[in-house]
């Protein structure tokens, strides 16, 4: 039962779940603590690099995946077995993203994964005590 109730809270809390990931591009944090990349040395990227730092100095000049918002807004949660999950963006940018920067930035990191299942073990303990009490 708590396996179902689980899966049933991931999606149902899917648009949180992956604005947190929003979130994290918005820094140009990379999933393992680090940083997404950096912009080429040459002087088109350094030109790049220039321009989006003018338009997101969150990110101090590394990569953000956010120029126009599509991939992030694009993000999906979707079941992908009986406890797996996939996090994807329906951007067409997708597929060129993850092979150039890793299908891992798709990920939480592992801070947002532990404040994640915290919140889904809670709610799903919630759930179930509620229901026992019921009965």
């Amino acid at each position: 039962m708590i396996p179902q109730v689980l899966g049933t809270l991931i999606i149902f809390n899917s648009e949180q779940i992956v604005e947190g990931i929003r979130r994290r591009w918005a820094f140009g944090k990379g999933v393992n603590n680090d940083i997404i990349g950096e912009y080429s040395k040459s002087p088109l990227g350094r030109e790049y690099q220039a321009f989006k730092v003018s338009t997101n100095p969150r990110a101090g000049g590394n990569v953000d995946l956010t120029l126009t918002g599509a991939l992030g807004r694009g993000l999906t949660i979707q079941k992908k077995g009986q406890k797996q999950y996939e996090i994807f963006s329906t951007d067409i940018k997708f597929n060129k993203i993850a092979d150039k920067y890793g299908i891992e930035q798709f990920n939480l990191d592992q801070q947002q994964m532990e404040e994640l299942f915290d919140m889904l073990y809670f709610m799903a303990l919630e759930n179930y005590l509620d229901n026992v009490w019921l009965i």
